[in-house]
């Protein structure tokens, strides 16, 4: 069976590298220094797909000139992980390259934690996922995280074309071609070397042209999975792009949430941010939002995103004030903080017909029955009796206005 160009074309040195020159440099990149002093230590390698985690792996090693094992947590056994541990302990210094890590249970992270404690075995990891959240603690404080990013399709173009000058891809390919499988890939050299793959076996006497790679890849690969940071750090983006107003920025991040297909945690931020970052400044906007949802449920795509991006251009465009959402935060805090102090008494329910013997509501004063249907009382408990939540933002229009009314009829001048 013919290997994958990917496999073939596997760095065997840190040199074969394509990106990662935050790492890989002649100043103070760490992999670069490692190399140097040949110095070795337990590492964690994490980022997005295809961004070399597995090769950098396995590149240090070799640059290391040391001996090594690979260890699949997602595929391989426990009676696997054990075998390498025996041979390890036969030798001076040997790397576990740990892929899938995050697939890794408890159980096997901490038979692999006891022995990198003498020193004698290291772990070089890859992962997709946050190490912070899907690493064990205890291993995760052995190693040293690195942070991989994504390949830039600059990076990329260069990379591969040495691959062709050298010969290592035996293609006819325009440097148009070339540039449009490295925007394609969006930071995935798998990815373009999958493309590259298509193109040497069904086009192996052919130029690769623009029209070529447009019929094998119409659409770009879209880096974003619902439990990576990508998909989490998108959700933030548009939220913060929407909350600066910027309307632009806030239409690039819709739309890529919106081709993931996760439509409903984008749904569910869009009414979110209309809560907590526009709030009273245009009360209205929740219910728009609301509307544009029900629109997109009920038209679906691709007509579906011309309601949804109104309701985003009109979140960018609105007023903005987080007062009731800070307001309500704090309150519920002191909650959880064990404020709860006895309600007063004249608050009590009177609803049943022996409240009145036990002393519930003596003393209310029904608002209604006062000019403005107003009338000062006490509501909150005793103890925090001059505590105070709620701090209007009288930049807004609507909230300016509100709050106006307010003082107006309580006789306020706040």
């Amino acid at each position: 069976m013919k290997q994958p160009l990917a496999f073939l074309l596997r760095p065997q040195t840190i040199s074969d590298i394509i990106g990662q020159s935050h790492i890989i440099n002649d100043q103070n990149g760490l992999i670069s220094r490692m190399l140097k002093y040949n110095y070795a230590s337990s590492l964690i390698f994490y980022g997005d797909p295809g961004v070399g985690k597995s090769s950098i792996a396995r590149a240090l090693a070799n640059d290391l000139q040391l001996e090594y094992a690979v260890f699949n947590a997602e595929i391989d056994k426990k009676q696997d992980l054990e075998n390498i541990i025996k041979i390890a302990q036969n030798n001076e210094r040997f790397i576990i390259i740990v892929e899938e890590i995050h697939r890794m249970n408890k159980d096997r992270q901490d038979i692999l934690l006891q022995y990198l404690e003498n020193g004698h075995l290291l772990m070089f990891a890859c992962t997709t996922e946050n190490p912070y959240f899907v690493i064990n603690p205890a291993l995760r404080s052995r190693a040293n995280i690195i942070k991989l990013e994504r390949i830039t399709p600059s990076e990329m173009f260069l990379g591969l074309e040495k691959l062709v000058a050298e010969k290592k891809l035996p293609l006819i390919i325009t440097s148009e071609a070339l540039t449009l499988i490295c925007q394609l890939a969006s930071g995935d050299l798998r990815i373009a070397i999958n493309i590259l793959e298509l193109c040497l076996n069904l086009y192996p006497a052919e130029e690769i042209s623009t029209t070529i790679i447009t019929s094998i890849a119409p659409t770009a690969n879209l880096i974003n999975f619902a439990d990576g940071d990508e998909h989490h750090d998108l959700k933030s983006a548009l939220q913060k792009s929407i909350r600066g107003s910027d309307v632009d920025a806030s239409l690039h991040y819709f739309a890529r949430l919106l081709a993931s297909g996760d439509h409903e945690a984008l749904l569910r931020r869009m009414l979110i941010i209309a809560y907590e970052d526009i709030g009273l400044a245009n009360p209205a906007i929740a219910i728009h939002v609301k509307t544009a949802i029900d629109s997109f449920r009920q038209i679906g795509l691709p007509e579906g995103r011309i309601p949804l991006g109104l309701a985003i251009v009109e979140m960018c465009l609105s007023e903005k004030s987080n007062s009731a959402y800070l307001a309500t935060d704090q309150a519920y805090e002191d909650v959880l903080k064990g404020k709860v102090y006895p309600i007063p008494h004249h608050l009590w329910d009177t609803s049943y017909a022996s409240a009145g013997k036990l002393g519930n509501g003596v003393g209310y004063k029904y608002p209604h029955n006062f000019p403005n249907d107003y009338v000062e009382q006490q509501y909150l408990p005793k103890a925090m009796r001059d505590i105070v939540y709620y701090h209007p933002k009288l930049h807004s229009v609507y909230e300016k206005r509100i709050n106006e009314l307010y003082c107006h009829f309580t006789k306020k001048t706040e």
